[in-house]
């Protein structure tokens, strides 16, 4: 379910995906205080330019213009969540709420990653960046080819600066995501918020977005479900689970409790 604007824009993907500074801006975060409040507060002195400040400052502005969408990644970054296993957090938030990165995990980098492929190129995701500007943005200019390229390396770079990949040269390649139960369960509760329901949770399209299949994402259910942490039960197409918490707040919560 995607929650972004059908049209797509770089500039997001352009700024990257600012991991650090977003996690120490929330990990200070005051409910009380507005959003330029926080950055302030937190910020102060600490950029080499006021332009890189105003930079750093209007990409996370719009990224985070819903906050209440954002509360979870703010609950455990205060609460001292390892910024390591924050950003797959970081990252399914990214890739629900902005366009270009969804289309890029859901329909080029998955099939990709069960297609068994190893190294992944800025050259191998032109095609892909091509098609979507196109079919999405119907009636504006093409891209310039410097433009495409462009957007390839970002999201390449989005992508790994978001755990899914590594590689600080021109070559990334899939990283091992090694999702513990806690966050397993997280993103459970948060798909069934999405999906408007627990029983969806399993074959929801969503699991993508971290690179993993049905399969897999049944394996983990049967597990946790063998070790008493939710409910499952699976009957031909018939899925029921109930999961810890009612509420995704109420389970993030519990995370950094």
């Amino acid at each position: 379910m995607l929650k972004a604007n059908t049209s797509i824009s770089q500039r997001l993907i352009r700024k990257g995906a600012l991991v650090e500074e977003t996690y120490n801006l929330f990990s200070s975060w005051k409910d009380e205080l507005s959003f330029d409040d926080n950055f302030d507060h937190c910020f102060h002195g600490s950029f080499r330019s006021e332009a890189w400040k105003r930079e750093i400052h209007s990409t996370l502005r719009r990224r985070f213009r819903d906050l209440k969408a954002a509360n979870s990644l703010i609950v455990l970054a205060r609460g001292g969540y390892d910024i390591s296993d924050w950003r797959y957090c970081l990252n399914f938030f990214v890739a629900i709420h902005e366009t270009l990165y969804n289309l890029f995990l859901t329909s080029w980098l998955y099939p990709e990653f069960q297609s068994g492929r190893i190294s992944l190129r800025t050259e191998d995701v032109l095609p892909h960046v091509l098609t979507v500007w196109k079919s999405s943005n119907p009636g504006s200019e093409p891209l310039s080819e410097y433009g495409a390229i462009r957007t390839a390396r970002d999201l390449l770079r989005m992508a790994r600066d978001l755990g899914l990949l590594e590689g600080e040269g021109p070559a990334k390649t899939f990283s091992s995501v090694h999702l513990s139960d806690d966050l397993f369960l997280y993103f459970c509760h948060i798909i069934a918020t999405e999906e408007n329901s627990t029983s969806r949770v399993l074959s929801s399209a969503l699991w993508k977005l971290l690179l993993l299949s049905q399969d897999q994402v049944h394996a983990h259910l049967l597990r946790l479900h063998q070790y008493r942490k939710l409910e499952y039960h699976v009957a031909g197409s018939i899925v029921e689970l109930t999961l810890p918490c009612a509420s995704t707040n109420q389970y993030t919560e519990r995370m950094v409790a």
